[in-house]
């Protein structure tokens, strides 16, 4: 019985000594983290790593143009369109290049 008890004290010991580690070590990352001159929170990243950039616009897909100029077909300016597509070179929009998608687009939104 008095092994039980002994083992249930050093048990208890242990969990007080990881409690009290892991206690401490979170509020120093609080500290870390949380600048009170500026009374801002920071993230982790923020505070290892200058800001990144913003990445490139995603391509335009195929998919994506047709959608688009089909919505502006419907709504009474297929001339337009049809001129848009003939202005780079294609008789039909699956003619139109791939690396003209975007530029497509951005004329299609100024229709």
């Amino acid at each position: 019985m008095f092994e039980l008890i002994n083992s249930l004290n050093a048990l208890t010991k242990a969990v007080g000594a990881l409690t009290e580690k892991v206690t401490t070590e979170y509020l120093n990352t609080f500290e870390v983290l949380y600048d009170p001159e500026t009374d801002e929170p920071q993230t982790a990243e923020a505070s290892k790593e200058p800001p990144t950039p913003e990445p490139e616009k995603q391509a335009v897909t195929f998919v994506q143009l047709r959608s688009r100029l089909s919505e502006i077909s419907r709504s009474g300016k297929t001339a337009e369109v049809k001129e848009l597509i003939a202005k780079y070179g294609a008789s039909k929009l699956s003619d139109i290049a791939e690396s003209d998608y975007a530029a497509v687009l951005a004329e299609a939104e100024g229709l």
